[in-house]
C-alpha cells in the first residue's frame, strides 16, 4: 500500500462517523496479537487539557530514559502527529506497512474478523501496533471521547488513570448531564488502580469517588493532595509572557521554581496533574529523578495551544499571532483569561474565529468576542464546520457589523486579519483545532 493510498483510505474512513463500543478494536488487537502485556499504559480523559497533560508526561518520561509512546487526537496538519515514539512521528513508510497489515484483517471474508472500523479505531489500532513493534515501555493514551466505550479503553490495566476535568461536551453521545458525562469518563478507572484528577464539581467528583471505592482504586485530587502556588509569569522585552514558574506540593514531594513554556495559568494545573501521575508511578515502583522532572516540564511544547508566532503582513508590519484550539466554553474561558492577564495585556485584538456546529456556539462566542475589537468569521474545512453566516449573526450580538468580517476559508480569514492589523495589534485564531491547523498551513505558505 502506497502512502497516497493510505491517505485516501483514511479520508474515506472519516465519513463512517463515530461509533461507540469496543468490539471492533478488540477484534483488531486480537488479530494482531496485541495484549496488556506488550507495554504499560497511562490513560488520560477529561473535557480539556488531556493533550497538554500527555505532552508533559511524555517529555518527563523521555528525559528519565524511558521509551515512550504518545497517542493524541486530533492532529493539526499531519495525522502522524497523533502517533509518536520519543517525540518523533511515525514514519510514512511504517504507516503504509502497518495499515496494509490491518487491512488484511479488516477485509478478510471470515466472519471472525469481518468489520468496518471507524477512523479513530483504525488510528488507535495503528498506534498500538506501532508501539508494540517499537518496544515502547510506557504508552500514554489520550481518550478520543468519553472513556468507557472509547477505543483506547481496550486494556484491563493501567499504571495511572487521569481525569483532567469534566464539562459539557459531546452531549449527544455522553449525555446531557454532568453526572452522565462523569460516568463515561470514570469508565477508564481500573481495579486496584491509581487515579489523578482535577475535577472540582461536587457531583462529578462524587461519581469518580464512588467508582474508585468500588474498584479499590486510590484517588489523588488537584487542590487537595496536589497543590500549586507562587505562580509567576515571565515576560519578554515586549511584555509578552514567554514562560511560567510555580511551586508544587504533591503526594510525596514538593518542588520549588518549576518552569514551563506552555502559556496560560490552566497549563500550570495541567503540569501539576502530570506531576501527580509521575508521583503515582512511584506506587508502581517507577522512579523519576527531580532533574529529569524539571527538564521534562521545561522542554514540553504543544503546537496550537496558546502558541505565539511573529508574522509580517504584506505591508511589512510585524504582527503577533496567537493560535489556540479552544473549542468549548471552558477552554475559551481559559484563553480569555490568558489573553487578559498573561499573554497580551493592553493590546487590540483581532479575532479569527471558526467553530464546529456541534459546539455550544452561543457560550463560546460570549466568552471571547467581547474581548475583541474586530472579528473575522470563517468556517473550517470539515463537514462539521459551522456555517460562517450563522457564526457572523451570533458575533454581531456583541460587535457592530462594521467590525465583523466574513471570509470563505481560514487561510483567507487570517490573511484579511493580517492586512488590517497594525504593529501593536494581536491576531488570535481560535474556535477549533481544525481552524488552528488550517491557519498553520496558511502561514507556512
Amino acid at each position: 500500500m502506497t502512502y497516497p493510498q493510505v491517505l485516501d483510505y483514511l479520508s474515506a474512513s472519516e465519513h463512517l462517523g463515530i461509533e461507540f463500543g469496543l468490539s471492533n478494536i478488540k477484534k483488531l488487537l486480537r488479530a494482531t496479537g496485541i495484549g496488556d502485556e506488550k507495554f504499560q499504559i497511562i490513560h488520560i480523559t477529561g473535557t480539556n487539557g488531556k493533550g497538554s497533560v500527555a505532552i508533559f508526561l511524555s517529555s518527563i518520561l523521555k528525559q528519565a530514559g524511558f521509551r515512550v509512546g504518545l497517542y493524541t487526537s486530533p492532529h493539526l496538519i499531519d495525522f502522524r502527529e497523533r502517533i509518536q515514539v520519543d517525540g518523533r512521528y511515525i514514519s510514512k513508510k511504517k504507516v503504509s506497512e502497518l495499515l496494509s497489515q490491518l487491512l488484511f484483517f479488516i477485509r478478510t471474508p471470515r466472519a471472525k474478523f469481518s468489520l468496518k472500523p471507524t477512523y479513530f479505531e483504525i488510528m488507535t489500532a495503528l498506534a498500538l501496533q506501532y508501539f508494540s513493534q517499537a518496544n515502547v515501555e510506557i504508552a500514554i493514551l489520550e481518550v478520543g471521547m468519553g472513556g468507557r466505550l472509547d477505543a483506547t479503553n481496550v486494556f484491563n490495566h493501567s499504571l495511572v488513570s487521569i481525569i483532567t476535568n469534566v464539562n459539557h461536551e459531546h452531549t449527544e453521545y455522553l449525555g446531557k448531564r454532568i453526572s452522565d458525562i462523569s460516568r463515561e469518563k470514570a469508565g477508564i478507572i481500573k481495579k486496584n488502580g491509581i487515579v489523578i484528577t482535577g475535577v472540582k464539581q461536587k457531583r462529578a467528583l462524587g461519581i469518580i469517588k464512588g467508582v474508585c471505592w468500588k474498584k479499590r482504586t486510590r484517588l489523588f485530587r488537584l487542590g487537595k493532595d496536589i497543590k500549586v502556588q507562587h505562580i509567576n509569569q515571565r515576560k519578554d522585552a515586549n511584555n509578552f509572557c514567554d514562560s511560567q514558574m510555580f511551586d508544587y506540593q504533591g503526594i510525596f514531594d514538593s518542588f520549588r521554581d518549576l518552569k514551563i513554556r506552555l502559556l496560560g495559568r490552566h497549563q500550570i494545573e495541567n503540569a501539576a496533574l502530570a506531576l501527580g501521575a509521575i508521583e503515582g508511578l512511584r506506587l508502581r515502583g517507577i522512579q523519576v529523578a527531580e532533574n529529569h522532572l524539571r527538564k521534562g516540564l521545561e522542554k514540553a511544547t504543544w503546537s496550537g495551544r496558546l502558541e505565539v508566532l511573529n508574522c509580517v503582513n504584506r505591508k511589512g508590519k510585524n504582527c503577533k499571532v496567537v493560535l489556540d484550539g479552544a473549542h468549548n466554553p471552558a477552554a475559551m474561558h481559559c484563553l480569555k483569561n490568558a489573553l487578559l492577564e498573561d499573554v497580551i495585556p493592553h493590546r487590540r485584538i483581532i479575532l479569527v474565529l471558526g467553530i464546529l456546529k456541534d459546539k455550544d456556539v452561543k457560550k463560546v462566542v460570549a466568552e471571547i468576542v467581547p474581548l475583541c475589537q474586530e472579528v473575522v468569521v470563517t468556517s473550517p474545512n470539515t463537514e462539521r464546520g459551522l456555517d460562517k453566516k450563522l457564526l457572523r449573526r451570533e458575533v454581531m450580538n456583541y460587535l457592530p457589523s462594521g467590525k465583523v468580517r466574513m471570509e470563505n476559508g481560514v487561510g483567507e480569514a487570517l490573511m484579511r486579519a493580517l492586512e488590517v492589523a497594525s504593529t501593536d495589534d494581536l491576531i488570535c485564531v481560535t474556535g477549533s483545532l481544525y481552524t488552528v491547523g488550517e491557519a498553520k498551513r496558511a502561514l507556512k505558505r
